[in-house]
């Protein structure tokens, strides 16, 4: 959290903006120049003298950063602030294992152990309202055609409806495994992530574009997975669909909702930016949502690659409990590494 800043005399000053920075311009470059220091050396060489120091400015810096929201929508001036104010947190506030050598560990570490997570704690309204829409959507869906089952023929799209559930179980089931070697796996992975990257950026789009068309695409998605849910569960094979659907799902169906929370993101500084600037309220959006895409991206290869090999065996290779264990195990791993672990909401820069 930012700390709250005493107020600022003469606000309705036109020069209010300029004696600001005239008067803690000269604190913000010696933070750059301690941080600077503290990224080429070990902390042991900074010393406590300089790491009190640059904790002592780190925290004027904050102060500095919410005075400068309430004075002003300078982009520029925020941008630094910003900027400023994150790597002092990554400093102040990581923890020893992310050091080196009292270095920060390289970048890539560091963004798949905080600032990945960091940017959906972020903006975790938003995924509750992606996530809300799908499952409405489901929960709907599944309703339909559980108290009219003729329903699934105008909720399921053609190409999907080839075959009754049990005729399609019995042919997996009691033929030859679909996915025989591991090229196979890899070439149908490929296709099924790239699809599934396509579905992603549809979602992300129509959020970014309307915000309300990319509820309504969740739901539909939604309606349509709990109507097929439904004809499954009606003809009595709910276990393997669970067991078919669970492994890759685990990620796939939550890298559709992130995708549509990433484009509801975007979509709310593009359309309802508030007081600031349409190109202001974008450029503090950015950092959390080219993070929260990133995520979507890894999870969707991840899941196409489950989906192309380990969902596709039959239960004579794998049984349904533990298809089904393993689907859980995915699903709880990926929400309490994004959600559950305490990683601060100033990493990877205030937004």
């Amino acid at each position: 959290m930012i700390p709250s800043a005493t107020p600022l005399a003469g606000l309705g000053d036109p020069f209010a903006v300029e004696r600001f920075v005239r008067e803690r311009s000269g604190r913000w470059r010696r933070l750059e120049e301690l941080l600077d220091l503290a990224d080429r050396t070990s902390e042991a060489a900074l010393g406590p003298e300089l790491i009190r120091e640059l904790v002592r400015l780190y925290r004027l810096a904050a102060a500095d950063l919410s005075a400068a929201r309430s004075l002003t929508a300078d982009p520029d001036l925020l941008g630094r602030l910003n900027a400023l104010y994150s790597r002092g947190y990554r400093f102040v506030y990581s923890a020893p294992g992310f050091r080196r050598r009292g270095r920060l560990a390289d970048p890539l570490r560091r963004f798949f152990a905080v600032d990945l997570p960091a940017a959906y704690q972020r903006e975790a309204r938003a995924v509750a309202a992606a996530a809300a829409a799908l499952l409405l959507g489901t929960l709907l869906g599944l309703g339909a055609v559980l108290a009219h089952p003729a329903a699934s023929v105008d909720l399921i799209p053609g190409e999907f409806y080839t075959a009754s559930p049990r005729d399609r179980v019995a042919q997996i089931e009691h033929g030859e495994e679909r996915i025989a070697t591991v090229e196979q796996a890899a070439g149908f992975g490929a296709f099924l992530y790239t699809h599934n990257i396509q579905v992603s950026f549809l979602a992300f789009s129509l959020g970014a574009l309307t915000l309300v068309l990319g509820l309504l695409f969740l739901f539909w998605t939604g309606l349509f997975l709990g109507a097929i849910a439904a004809t499954y569960y009606l003809d009595g094979v709910s276990v393997f669909f669970l067991a078919w659907v669970g492994p890759h799902g685990a990620l796939e169906i939550p890298s559709i909702v992130f995708s549509g929370a990433a484009g509801l993101v975007l979509g709310r500084a593009l359309l309802l930016p508030g007081d600031r600037s349409r190109g202001a309220a974008l450029r503090a959006a950015f950092p959390t949502i080219w993070r929260m895409m990133a995520g979507v991206m890894l999870f969707l290869v991840a899941a196409g690659l489950i989906e192309g090999s380990f969902s596709q065996l039959s239960a004579k290779a794998v049984p349904y409990p533990l298809k089904i264990g393993v689907a859980a195990v995915l699903l709880l791993s990926l929400f309490v590494y994004l959600f559950f672990r305490r990683v601060g909401r100033g990493a990877g820069g205030p937004g």
